[in-house]
């Protein structure tokens, strides 16, 4: 088994080229009466998040990881009727991700784990509710890289990252700090770029966990 993940586009073939005898439903294929290859279902909307986890997998002897990077996609794989043995799906998809993890423990898939990008106890608790059988904080591989890119955080895109942790729109931010919503998108691509990701509760998250913001 090559080390790639299955692109999104190909998911419907994918359905039709692994059924094993089963009408409807999406399984891996078994070769030769072999054990069926282990696969694993990576959704999150961070790119980074998503690439950090499906590399470690693969490099773990996983046969096959399928990424989805949003709700849409998530849904379209319930509707195929895929099954696989872990999904790995992140409470960033917000309160979508109460109902995917539903989706796909009533479609079979063997365990459903949590990705929870904050220290926010309550979409925790909402996926163990829903049935998730565990749960991964923070975003995968990060950790050691946190301090030395909250550092390069100006004093300006501080308070920008202050007022997105507080629940605060662009719009919003802008008013506040009397800066046109241009200027704030332009600090927020710019902390975005240091951090690695363009995902407001990640941004916070990191930031959280560098001790820059409380």
């Amino acid at each position: 088994m090559h080390g790639r993940s299955a692109p999104l586009a190909t998911q419907a073939r994918g359905r039709a080229d692994n059924a094993v005898g089963v009408p409807g439903q999406w399984r891996p294929r078994s070769i030769a009466g072999s054990p069926t290859a282990t696969t694993v279902l990576v959704a999150d909307p961070d790119r980074e998040t998503r690439r950090t986890l499906t590399n470690g997998l693969l490099e773990a002897g996983v046969g096959r990881v399928i990424e989805a990077d949003s709700v849409s996609a998530v849904d379209d794989i319930l509707r195929a009727g895929g099954v696989g043995h872990l999904a790995l799906l992140s409470l960033a998809f917000g309160t979508n991700s109460i109902r995917l993890i539903q989706g796909l423990r009533e479609a079979s898939w063997a365990r459903v784990i949590a990705l929870a990008p904050t220290a926010d106890i309550q979409p925790v608790l909402g996926a163990i509710d829903a049935g998730a059988c565990g749960v991964l904080r923070g975003r995968p591989g990060a950790e050691a890289e946190i301090p030395d890119l909250a550092r390069e955080l100006s004093a300006r895109e501080l308070e920008v990252l202050g007022l997105v942790a507080d629940g605060r729109t662009n719009k919003r931010i802008a008013e506040e700090l009397s800066l046109s919503a241009l200027t704030v998108k332009s600090h927020l691509a710019r902390i975005s770029r240091k951090l690695g990701t363009g995902d407001r509760s990640h941004l916070v998250a990191i930031a959280m966990r560098a001790g820059v913001l409380s």
